[in-house]
C-alpha cells in the first residue's frame, strides 16, 4: 500500500494534462478554479479505478478501435483548451487580480478538470499496469478499495495543495502581471500534450 502511495503521489505531480489545468485555471482564474479543478479530476479517477478493478480497463489496452477512440477524443479536448488559453485576452490591467480573473464557474472549472482526465487514455492503461502489479484474482474487495482510495486520495490532495498554494496571496501579486504569458504558456503546454496524444 506505501508503494501505491508513493506511485500515485509520483504520478500526480509530474506534469502533465491534469497538472497543468490545475496550473491554469489556479493562476488564471482563482483559488476556487482551481480546487474546483482537482475535485473535476478526482471525480474522473473514480470512473477509471471502477472499471480497472472490475477489468474492463484489460478490454480497453486489448481493444486497438476502442483506445484510438479515447486518444482521439482525449487529444481534441486538449487542443480545444490549449487553443482557448493561447487566443484568450486580457483586457484588465488595471483591476484587482481577484476581479480580473474570476471569469469560469465553479461548474466549469469541475467539468474542465473531469474532461481532461477521463478523455485520457494513458490514465486508463496506468491503472491497469499499477494495479496489475498488486491484485489477483484472489485479493479481497476491502483490499483493492484500499488501493483505489490511497490513489484518490494522493491524487486529489497534491492537486488541491498545488490550486491552493499557487494562488497564495504573494504569489498572485507577483504573478498578476504575467497573466497573458501563464496562459500562453499553460496554452502551448496543452496543445503539445494533445499533439502528442494524437500522433
Amino acid at each position: 500500500m506505501l508503494t501505491v502511495a508513493i506511485v500515485s503521489l509520483l504520478a500526480a505531480i509530474s506534469p502533465g494534462p491534469d497538472f497543468f489545468i490545475v496550473l491554469r485555471n489556479s493562476l488564471v482564474h482563482s483559488r476556487t478554479a482551481g480546487m474546483m479543478t482537482a475535485c473535476g479530476i478526482a471525480a474522473a479517477l473514480i470512473i477509471h479505478l471502477a472499471y480497472t478493478f472490475v477489468g474492463i480497463g484489460f478490454i480497453i489496452a486489448e481493444s486497438p478501435s476502442l483506445y484510438s477512440l479515447l486518444t482521439k477524443l482525449g487529444a481534441a479536448y486538449l487542443l480545444y483548451i490549449g487553443f482557448r488559453c493561447l487566443f484568450s485576452r486580457t483586457t484588465q490591467e488595471n483591476t484587482s487580480y481577484e476581479k480580473a480573473v474570476k471569469t469560469v464557474s465553479p461548474r466549469a472549472a469541475f467539468i474542465q478538470g473531469f474532461l481532461t482526465n477521463v478523455l485520457n487514455p494513458k490514465c486508463a492503461l496506468f491503472f491497469i499496469s499499477l494495479f496489475s502489479q498488486f491484485i489477483t484474482a484472489t485479493t479481497t474487495f476491502e483490499v483493492k478499495l484500499a488501493y483505489g482510495l490511497i490513489n484518490w486520495t494522493c491524487t486529489l490532495a497534491w492537486f488541491l495543495f498545488l490550486a491552493y498554494v499557487i494562488t497564495s496571496e504573494k504569489i498572485q501579486k507577483r504573478l498578476f502581471g504575467f497573466r497573458t504569458a501563464i496562459d500562453r504558456v499553460m496554452g502551448s503546454a496543452l496543445v503539445y500534450l494533445g499533439c502528442k496524444l494524437l500522433f
